[in-house]
């Protein structure tokens, strides 16, 4: 017993390690993994996606409402969907392009304000990241000989202004190049391809199927409205529970209620946008 507390002792008292320390090495496959995040690109591509989804299925059920009262043709709906498909992406591919271009602009000034801080002003602001430290944890003998060590090193004002940079904004100056870009491509194909997908019914008009032939005869015009309503509403329902399913695979978050949390927001508002249109339809029909 006594020597377990002697142990315990002794590894509590065991120095941190700083200059001239040996650093062990990591276990052999131990590799620290974590999911790979580009910035911008990955909130553009969930974004572009989903919004390109909804939006294009809203806006088709929206048009194809008053088929179902003859006012329109469902090559309406197909113009409508893929005007859609195109406005929504190079919206979308500008505005991402524009607001993380604008935000970068305005961290990368910001920054350059706090390295003439830290060139002008060096003791207040050293005493400010020392404050930081112990905010998070660290004793004030140990936050002091971070900030010393920080100072003795070559490009020590650049060290500094990176650990400002995440302590009052959270950001690395490093992120802030290249993302602007990579975000707005992905968001048009993300947008692209989401939005794709409800309008794939729409591809062949009532006009051709009309002339395929069944035993029972010719496909109505109003079988066939019907049909491609079911085939959009089935294609949009499976892709929004696939979207939300892989979304909450790597989170806390149980998959499948990610899944049919994305299905019933989005089939909430396609609902909501149908029925607004089948009225709007029959009244001015």
């Amino acid at each position: 017993m006594e020597h377990s507390r002697e142990a315990a002792t002794s590894t509590m008292k065991a120095p941190l390690l700083g200059h001239g320390s040996q650093r062990e090495e990591p276990p052999e496959g131990w590799g620290n993994p974590h999911s790979a995040v580009s910035k911008g690109a990955t909130r553009a591509a969930v974004l572009g996606a989903l919004d390109g989804l909804v939006s294009n299925l809203c806006l088709i059920l929206g048009v194809m409402a008053p088929c179902l009262n003859g006012e329109e043709t469902d090559k309406t709906v197909l113009l409508t969907g893929t005007a859609g498909i195109l406005a929504g992406a190079f919206s979308m591919a500008v505005g991402e392009w524009l607001s993380i271009t604008a935000e970068n602009e305005h961290h990368l000034a910001e920054i350059e304000t706090e390295r003439l801080h830290i060139v002008e002003h060096r003791q207040e602001e050293n005493a400010e990241l020392m404050d930081y430290f112990v905010e998070q944890g660290l004793r004030a003998e140990t936050a002091r000989q971070v900030i010393s060590d920080l100072e003795g090193h070559p490009e020590a004002t650049s060290r500094l202004l990176n650990f400002h940079a995440k302590f009052h904004w959270g950001i690395d100056e490093e992120d802030l190049s290249g993302s602007a870009s990579v975000a707005a491509i992905v968001s048009f194909v993300a947008f692209a391809s989401g939005g794709l997908i409800p309008l794939l019914p729409w591809t062949c008009p009532c006009s051709v199927v009309e002339s395929w032939h069944t035993s029972g005869g010719a496909i109505s015009t109003d079988l066939c409205l019907k049909v491609k309503l079911a085939l959009t509403v089935a294609l949009s329902t499976v892709a929004m529970f696939t979207v939300g399913f892989i979304l909450a695979l790597p989170t806390p978050t149980n998959a499948f209620y990610g899944g049919f949390r994305h299905t019933l927001c989005g089939m909430g508002a396609a609902a909501a946008t149908f029925g607004i249109g089948y009225a709007i339809g029959a009244a001015i029909g």
